[in-house]
């Protein structure tokens, strides 16, 4: 979990006179109404309260000590790293989804998604926060991610989880995801869910069925499940033919049934850059040119099977997106997703021909927060794709079992999921969103 602790002007001058780190780590005590942390935290500390211009200035670790007096209680802070310069409160809330705005002006112990967001917006601000708040997570219980076996596996799940975002089901049972040994085999996301598998009496429908045929039974790791929610099904598969060193990233397509549209979600990973390390980014590889091209190759495929004129409007009618996504060295808590920035092909390409945008600071072309001015969060992205205002019109079907075996002879593994079942209305999908259903 994290929490916010607001630091009075005296506690704010005892912590500004410890300059050592090791003065620091030792942490301090500070007591106050604050019997609701009952267990370990990361910690934010805010200071500045006082003139109106709160600021985090340091993180930590936090837990509950001993009474203090009723109603009162020691919390003892330790592990704090200063942050410098500190960040505004007020940047974060800008950082934040809406819905979670308002945990800024909280203090103690957030709720778990507010939590996950607020530090998602941290590090996303300032990535050289990313190496100490994934250190903190993990003394407080998160999942180290070392190798490429585990990180092939938070791509994996972070896939899966968007896909039951995007069809409107609820994505926490992604949180029961048990994460592979380091030096251990490779287990596809849905293998290590509770429950019953796809392929015991779930895929006696006809679409379900078919979506097993496209994806074949040929897979090293293949694992399948359907999802239900009133009479809507989500049939969800995780492929991968390859070793988890020789997988390049995780491709995601979403097929709507009764739509015919289809999306594809390329995932590339973001890593810390720039001076200190202070910065996202992502910077293109040999393999970029030759994705981006098998990605012109099905738009042009998807223009010619469009309807005409096409039956349904669409803000964005091409399939193809790259998710510039953080390279995370612990598992977001929960069934969080990973923070990043969805663009579509069309946009890469665009970036990628204007001197001055998507360019790091020796001139080299760098994709990240600080130099793409606009870019879909995950917030934004599947809501659009939920209320059809992304994706293809118009027999994607055609085309979408040949998207399947491209993406795994280009040593991609696969999220592939369908939807099943009449379109609910955007009215319909609000309700559910305001009441937490999609997260």
């Amino acid at each position: 979990m994290v929490a916010i602790l607001r630091c009075t002007p005296g506690e704010a001058k005892f912590l500004d006179n410890r300059k050592r780190q090791e003065q620091l780590d030792a942490g301090w005590e500070s007591v106050g109404e604050r019997d609701e942390w009952k267990s370990r935290h990361v910690v934010l500390l805010v200071t500045g309260q006082e003139r109106g211009r709160p600021r985090v200035e340091y993180v930590g670790q936090a837990r509950s000590g001993r009474p203090a007096g009723t109603f009162r209680r020691v919390v003892e802070v330790t592990q704090l790293h200063r942050v410098a310069p500190p960040v505004p409160m007020e940047d974060l809330s800008d950082q934040l989804p809406p819905r979670h705005r308002d945990a800024v002006d909280r203090s103690g112990v957030l709720t778990k998604r507010s939590g996950e967001e607020l530090l998602n917006a941290l590090t996303t601000l300032r990535a050289d926060l990313a190496a100490v708040i994934a250190q903190l997570q993990e003394r407080v219980g998160g999942v180290r991610i070392l190798g490429r076996v585990r990180e092939l596996f938070l791509e994996q799940r972070d896939a899966t989880g968007l896909a039951l975002q995007l069809g409107g089901f609820d994505r926490s049972i992604i949180e029961e995801a048990k994460f592979p040994e380091e030096d251990g085999d490779q287990i596809p996301v849905l293998a290590t869910l509770p429950g019953h598998p796809a392929h015991e009496d779930h895929l006696v429908a006809h679409d379900a069925q078919r979506f097993s045929d496209w994806i074949g039974s040929d897979a090293e790791h293949l694992a399948k499940r359907v999802f239900h929610k009133g009479d809507q099904k989500l049939f969800i598969a995780n492929v991968n033919r390859l070793p988890a060193e020789d997988t390049l990233g995780v491709d995601l397509i979403y097929h709507h049934v009764s739509r015919d549209s289809f999306i594809l979600v390329q995932y590339k990973k973001m890593v810390q850059v720039g001076a200190g390390r202070s910065e996202w980014g992502y910077r293109p590889d040999g393999d970029l040119d030759d994705q981006l091209k098998r990605m012109r190759q099905v738009e042009e495929a998807c223009m010619r099977l469009e309807q005409d004129p096409p039956a349904d409007y669409r803000f964005v009618h091409q399939p193809c997106w790259i998710k510039f996504c953080k390279s995370e060295q612990v598992a977001p808590k929960g069934d969080a997703l990973i923070g990043g920035m969805y663009l579509t092909r069309e946009h890469v390409e665009w970036l990628r021909g204007r001197p001055g945008l998507a360019t790091g600071p020796k001139g080299g072309e760098l994709f990240g927060y600080h130099t793409v001015p606009r870019y879909l969060d995950n917030t934004t992205f599947t809501q659009l794709v939920q209320d059809g205002w992304i994706g293809t019109r118009g027999r994607a079907s055609d085309i979408i079992q040949a998207q399947i075996k491209a993406s795994l002879d280009g040593s991609r593994a696969l999220v592939f999921a369908g939807l099943i079942g009449d379109d609910t209305t955007q009215a319909e999908r609000t309700r559910e969103r305001r009441g937490g259903l999609t997260g």
